[in-house]
């Protein structure tokens, strides 16, 4: 009876879970068109979005399911229990969703399987975030930017150093001020999946980043820490969006990691691939995410300060 009563929990439970992912890859698919959609029983226009959205959907769900499981499989294999992902639609543009999470429902036995389990899912989401990013460049197309300036009001995707010198590299080079990329969704997929693993890999809390870069210094890192909070605060200057997210991280991610016990060794291949994966966040880590097309030529607060402080001099 009680083995009966076990099994119907989780089937209920995987059942909610795919409802979760089917719900969002609905949302990531027609966005806030998908309500209009359904209560009007427009399936022509349904149909052709899903034809123009399906690339971006699609790989955008298997970037988070492999993030995800990326994290799953070594905390099952450590023998720790954890849910399995709660996909978290969120039916508007620009993405469509607020990503996926899992729920690890054991404390951590030490640094090394906290490592192994917090790098797991960036490894995963970073590679694959690459190769749609790439080929989506490969498909996407330039555009003169007055095609596009006649559009009214837009939405645009700022560049990291990595998703910038690849678009000059396969579509380029060319001038940013002069062209727009009109991107195949199967890029954008890449854009997001990439933008998600660079937010992980922030170096706070209980964060991706925060697992790998305690694990890796272990407490000694705690002396120093919140300089390097200070210093992203000062991304702010470039963009509101990092004041919202210092925020998110100090009251409710937090700065510091949680006491984890030390491994015996962590072993130096592990360590290098912490500091390889902290380190790619400069290429991924896009400073000014989305802005409107009004703002494109508008200068940051930082530009103003240093064009101020330049005219002293």
């Amino acid at each position: 009876m009680k083995d009966e009563k076990i099994i119907k929990i989780m089937t209920q439970n995987i059942g909610f879970h795919i409802f979760l992912m089917v719900a969002t890859f609905l949302s990531m698919t027609y966005k806030e068109a998908l309500l209009g959609a359904l209560i009007g029983f427009d399936f022509e226009s349904l149909a052709r979005v899903s034809l123009q959205e399906y690339w971006y959907s699609a790989s955008l769900i298997t970037i988070l399911f492999c993030h995800e499981m990326g994290h799953y499989i070594p905390t099952r294999l450590y023998g720790f229990r954890a849910t399995l992902p709660y996909f978290i639609p969120f039916p508007l543009e620009p993405i469509g969703t607020m990503g996926a999470v899992i729920k690890i429902q054991d404390p951590i036995s030490d640094k090394k399987k906290l490592f192994d389990i917090g790098s797991g899912g960036p490894i995963a989401s970073l590679i694959l975030s690459v190769i749609c990013w790439i080929i989506g460049i490969y498909l996407s197309q330039l555009t003169p930017l007055e095609k596009t300036t006649g559009n009214g009001i837009y939405l645009i995707f700022g560049d990291s150093i990595f998703t910038y010198w690849t678009g000059q590299w396969i579509l380029g080079p060319y001038d940013p001020n002069s062209f727009d990329i009109l991107i195949h969704p199967l890029a954008k997929a890449g854009w997001v999946g990439l933008f998600i693993t660079a937010i992980n890999l922030l170096p706070f809390g209980q964060l991706d980043g925060g697992h790998i870069i305690y694990a890796v210094f272990g407490e000694k890192y705690r002396k120093w820490i919140y300089y390097l909070f200070l210093g992203f605060l000062f991304l702010t200057l470039i963009h509101f969006t990092w004041l919202l997210w210092g925020f998110i991280i100090h009251f409710f991610i937090k700065i510091e990691h949680p006491y984890v016990p030390d491994s015996i060794d962590m072993g130096k291949g592990r360590k290098i691939l912490g500091l390889i994966l902290l380190f790619s966040l400069i290429f991924i880590f896009v400073p000014k995410p989305l802005y409107t097309s009004m703002e494109a030529g508008n200068t940051s607060l930082l530009q103003d300060i240093i064009n101020f402080a330049r005219s002293f001099f």
